[in-house]
């Protein structure tokens, strides 16, 4: 269908979910900044991350295109999309996860988690984070179960999810 002039507010609204009363440039806190592939789509990420996921999930490597996925997980305050609704494509993977796609290049910028409470990034967006940063390293895996290569480092392997209370410890004899 075609879209008429007088489409919704709603639909071209700006993507923003950080207060503007934060955005201060001058507290001090680390700020990291993402875009998809073309630079349509520019996000900013205030502060640290509350986790570094390395997921193996079959979801994920699909998604993706590689053997496992690296993300960075941030609070809701802590995320801004400078994006149109309407430059922006979105499937729901799993009943918790909706994924978000730049339309034009169709870059994987972020996710969201618990109905919005949790944004996702993934580590190949991030534009401004050295190699080293160790706001941005790796702090585990998870669905460690569902590799398709072996992982030989020092970090915690989960079976599945990596949330507490829920998270079990891989080891090679549940292989």
């Amino acid at each position: 269908s075609s879209s008429s002039s007088s489409s919704s507010s709603s639909s071209r609204a700006k993507i923003s979910t950080m207060a503007t009363a934060a955005a201060n440039e001058d507290d001090g806190e680390k700020r990291t900044n993402a875009s998809c592939y073309c630079g349509k789509i520019q996000m900013e990420i205030r502060g640290r991350p509350v986790a570094v996921s390395i997921c193996h999930c079959t979801v994920c490597r699909r998604l993706s295109g590689g053997a496992f996925s690296i993300q960075s997980l941030h609070s809701k305050n802590n995320f801004s999309c400078a994006a149109e609704e309407v430059d922006l494509w979105s499937i729901q993977s799993s009943p918790n996860v909706t994924r978000y796609r730049c339309k034009e290049c169709g870059s994987p910028v972020y996710a969201t988690l618990g109905k919005g409470k949790t944004y996702v990034v993934p580590r190949s967006a991030l534009t401004n984070v050295a190699k080293d940063d160790e706001c941005f390293a790796p702090t585990h895996h998870m669905h460690y179960k569902q590799r398709v290569i072996d992982i030989e480092d020092e970090l915690p392997k989960y079976v599945g999810t990596s949330t507490p209370g829920r998270a079990e410890v891989w080891n090679q004899s549940l292989d």
